[in-house]
């Protein structure tokens, strides 16, 4: 089988409600393209869920989905951030439909062939994260930023229950981490709204998603980040499995 050496990680992203207003919710999404704006190289290694776990240059950041609600053909962005180690997204896939969900587990096998659940604590932190990395994002996108947002979710995720997980690389340090952590739960979150999308991989947010007389808001305030890095290519490698 031929896969993407460096896939998005992603059985789970999220993003914020970008401020919205909350309008009902729309069930089912489907994606017709991934992209990864602004990223960096980095390296997961730690012990989850009662095994190790290594995984050296993923790349990481905000990724940007091409969506379009199911019965509706227009076509959207959709900031999301990486809740998911264990799972693969792969740079301009298209083709699979999302359906709404909860957010609750760390979506690996665990000890127990199940996922571990996550705190209340780690999902406030996870949204909070979400919520103040789309405004970063939309403020001043950069690499480092993108990067550091998704390193902080990751930290906040895999680090509880005797779990332990070390995000580095780049030019992130554990104290950058520590610092926006910080920093996204000072800022605050939605309402505690946490939508996943179950598909090949899940993905969560911090608000519905949109129905299409909100797509106009939506499309003008993320223009930036689906043309951030227009004619430039990611480079990415195959291997077989």
């Amino acid at each position: 089988m031929i896969r993407l050496k460096q896939a998005f990680w992603a059985a789970g992203v999220l993003v914020g409600a970008i401020g919205l207003a909350a309008p009902a919710l729309a069930l089912d999404v489907n994606v017709d393209n991934v992209q990864l704006p602004y990223s960096e190289s980095l390296n997961l290694n730690g012990f989850i869920d009662g095994s190790t776990y290594s995984a050296d240059n993923q790349l990481a950041g905000q990724i940007a989905l091409t969506v379009n609600n199911v019965g509706s053909a227009t076509q959207y962005l959709l900031p999301v951030w990486c809740v998911d180690i264990f799972h693969d997204i792969y740079l301009g896939s298209s083709g699979f439909q999302f359906s709404a969900g909860l957010l609750s587990t760390d979506n690996s096998a665990g000890t127990a062939d199940a996922p571990a659940p996550l705190s209340a604590t780690q999902i406030t932190e996870i949204l909070d994260l979400a919520t103040y990395g789309n405004s970063l994002m939309q403020s001043n996108p950069t690499n480092h930023t993108s990067a550091l947002v998704q390193a902080a979710v990751w930290t906040a995720e895999y680090n509880n229950g005797g779990n332990t997980l070390d995000v580095t690389g780049g030019d992130i340090t554990p104290l950058e981490i520590t610092d926006i952590t910080a920093a996204a739960i000072a800022y605050g979150g939605s309402g505690g709204q946490l939508i996943s999308l179950n598909g090949i991989q899940q993905q969560v947010f911090d608000g519905p998603i949109p129905e299409p007389a909100s797509l106009g808001l939506l499309a003008v305030s993320l223009f930036g980040i689906g043309v951030a890095r227009r004619g430039k290519k990611l480079k990415v490698t195959l291997q077989s499995a």
